[in-house]
């Protein structure tokens, strides 16, 4: 046991056998030691953790209840979120996606492999679900993650011309978008389980009802439990994961920009249409798939405006 977790517990437990809190049992875990913790019916579990960077960090976890509010309370206030209700996991990969619903640009998916004594680490760089980040703080947070866990991130991006080609041979053989994103989330994953070694699980943020990413780590003989689970961003290896995936969509879609000299919105709705109508007028509409998703319901809309609001003459 490290020195310094030593330390730590020394103060710790005279404290909780003043209060009456027992500890059921103890264990070493990555990075650190997990304590259980009874008082009457109530239980909690506490994991301590020591880094150079954060120095002695505690992860409480536990439904609310009296013995965990008390515990926040002695920890300084309240402790750092659990890891989540989706697992108990010491390592596991965190899977997600972007792109998925943009008409331009690509679809991409990364993964990430976390320890549990990572997780101060990660938050302290700002990671959280990308949807609630700007994009300057994607850029921030992704350029970390590289410098400091390259070995832990795999990242698929499929650019448009190659997506369309996937979903129209996808599409003949009565497969869907759902079947593309379960290869690539299962091929991220894959690429991670052959660096990291001990995973315990792989936890994806659910976008099917169908779990076709844990069908396909089946076919795989991937032996490890697989959870598709929806709002999955609100663990830290989903969350860092969704930074990575969006990360990367904005550099692709920035480089598109650069490349046909044009802005391309976000997005699939009504404002997509007139740049997609400038992009064809200007390259033909036989390009249109190097920069969209052409079997979005978007391209149907795109050729009808083109009809009844036809160029000019020149």
């Amino acid at each position: 046991m490290d020195k310094h977790i030593e330390t730590y517990l020394s103060q710790l437990l005279p404290e909780l056998a003043r209060r009456g809190i027992n500890i059921s049992s103890q264990r070493e875990i990555a990075y650190g030691l997990q304590l259980r913790l009874e008082r009457d019916a109530d239980t909690a579990t506490l994991n301590i953790y020591y880094s150079l960077k954060k120095g002695v960090s505690q992860v409480l976890s536990q439904a609310g209840n009296p013995l965990k509010t008390e515990l926040e309370e002695l920890l300084g206030g309240k402790a750092e979120e659990p890891v989540g209700d989706f697992h108990t996991w010491e390592r596991w990969v965190g899977s997600d996606e972007c792109g998925k619903g943009d008409y331009f640009g690509s679809l991409v998916v990364a993964a990430f492999a976390l320890d549990a004594g990572m997780v101060g680490d990660i938050r302290s760089l700002g990671v959280s679900d990308s949807k609630k980040l700007t994009d300057a703080q994607i850029k921030t947070i992704a350029h970390n993650l590289y410098e400091r866990y390259s070995e832990r991130i795999a990242c698929i991006v499929i650019k448009p011309l190659r997506y369309n080609e996937i979903m129209a041979d996808m599409q003949s053989r009565k497969e869907n978008l759902n079947d593309l994103l379960a290869w690539q989330h299962g091929t991220a994953i894959l690429e991670l389980l052959n660096k990291v070694p001990l995973v315990q699980g792989v936890l994806v943020d659910q976008f099917s009802r169908s779990k076709k990413v844990s069908q396909y780590l089946k076919g795989k003989e991937i032996a490890i439990p697989v959870e598709e689970r929806p709002k999955a961003e609100a663990d830290p290896a989903v969350a860092a994961a969704s930074v990575i995936a969006r990360y990367q969509f904005l550099q692709s879609r920035q480089a598109m920009d650069r490349h046909y000299q044009m802005k391309f919105p976000l997005g699939s709705g009504k404002n997509v249409l007139q740049p997609a109508k400038a992009f064809a007028d200007k390259f033909g509409w036989d390009r249109l798939a190097e920069v969209a998703k052409l079997h979005f319901v978007t391209s149907r809309d795109v050729r009808a405006q083109d009809i009844f609001d036809p160029p000019a003459d020149k």
